[in-house]
């Protein structure tokens, strides 16, 4: 079943690859993983030379279900789940190697659970690759015809080549889905800030009105209870708003060291003027407050080293995971590291590298490719 001596079934040409990596540009750029999946999946049978195509998405710990049929005559495939082990799909669930058939309905290799809807469809010989990213199961990307077909490695090969693409629309979308979610806090925080400069400045100046009016001597003691409970009004009203303000400036753990980031590089644009940029490279866990902190502080000390030493004119803040932990590197095209630069950023470093000590992290100061200066703070998860 699995690798096969010939490869007898059409391929990718050399100029089909190449149009599918011009492609795959333009879909990662919808940052969009339904779009990207959808225009993925459209060219599978074109390249691959199939007639029907089918993704196999996760639907729990050991299952997955049948989505995205690509020139499929019916939809009796749509909507199929298949558990690990079951059918073809399930022996790549289990092996995540690529797997065929050149005859599923009489294949002794695999159960027979969907020899029915495979009948419907027509189906003969079946293809099966595993969506695979960072060590996890993303899913099974099909391929099938409807007559015999001794697939081999080089069809397989050109699956994966798709399934890694898929993968990679998959890792975008995370990306992206992580940038919409800073900015939707970063645009609470701005709305608690108004919030606190105008609402809580005028009922600060109502409450303190009104307990002026309340201290009038000859005030009419009915009068004075009326102000009395306004005033106590006034104050529930404050501490609402209050409460509502650290609602609305308190991000997730998920969110909240991006937040922090992007709040660093957008000071230090406005400050200094040169482009300061903040790259997510991959999925960030929950981490710690105090992790945060001291990731946070170290991004501003070298911000600030650059302000005042580098020279710059364009800095990168990139955060990642790295070594069971998070990493936050922030490179510059400046002067470089020059005696003077080392001497007046020694202190700051050592400031930076105490920090982030305390809480199991490292940091370390290099030059870059473009002549200027890396720092990188980690921290353990």
């Amino acid at each position: 079943m699995y690798g096969a001596a010939h490869d007898r079934a059409a391929t990718p040409l050399p100029d089909e690859v190449l149009r599918l990596d011009a492609e795959y540009a333009e879909i990662l750029s919808l940052l969009d993983g339904p779009a990207a999946t959808n225009r993925i999946m459209s060219s599978v049978p074109r390249l691959i030379g199939v007639d029907m195509a089918w993704l196999g998405e996760p639907a729990g710990a050991d299952e997955i279900v049948l989505r995205q049929a690509v020139n499929a005559m019916t939809d009796v495939v749509t909507g199929l789940v298949v558990p690990v082990g079951v059918g073809l799909g399930g022996q790549v669930m289990i092996s995540r190697r690529p797997q065929w058939v050149g005859d599923y309905c009489a294949s002794a290799d695999i159960t027979h659970h969907f020899k029915g809807p495979a009948a419907v469809e027509q189906v003969k010989a079946m293809i099966a690759v595993p969506i695979i990213r960072d060590g996890s199961l993303l899913g099974v990307l099909y391929g099938a015809n409807r007559g015999e077909t001794p697939f081999g490695d080089r069809t397989a090969q050109a699956m994966e080549r798709i399934a890694v693409r898929i993968a990679a629309a998959d890792v975008v979308a995370e990306r992206a889905r992580h940038v919409a979610e800073v900015a939707v806090h970063e645009e609470r925080r701005r709305l608690a800030l108004e919030l606190h400069d105008t609402v809580g400045a005028m009922l600060f100046t109502l409450r303190a009105g009104i307990q002026r009016l309340g201290d009038e001597p000859r005030l009419d003691q009915h009068v004075r209870a009326r102000l009395t409970s306004i005033t106590e009004q006034a104050v529930e009203a404050s501490e609402a708003l209050r409460g509502s303000l650290r609602v609305l400036s308190a991000p997730p753990e998920q969110v909240a060291l991006g937040v922090a980031l992007r709040e660093h590089c957008t000071a230090f644009q406005e400050r200094t003027r040169v482009t300061a940029r903040l790259i997510t490279l991959s999925e960030l866990p929950a981490l710690p407050r105090a992790h945060i902190t001291a990731l946070a502080d170290a991004t501003r000390e070298a911000l600030l080293n650059i302000e005042k030493h580098a020279n710059a004119h364009s800095v990168v803040v990139s955060v990642f995971c790295l070594r069971d932990g998070v990493a936050v590197t922030i490179s510059d095209d400046g002067v470089g590291l020059g005696e003077e630069y080392l001497g007046r950023a020694g202190l700051g470093l050592a400031s930076m590298t105490e920090r982030l000590a305390r809480v199991g992290g490292s940091a370390t100061i290099g030059p870059n490719d473009d002549s200027g200066v890396t720092v990188q703070a980690w921290v353990p998860r």
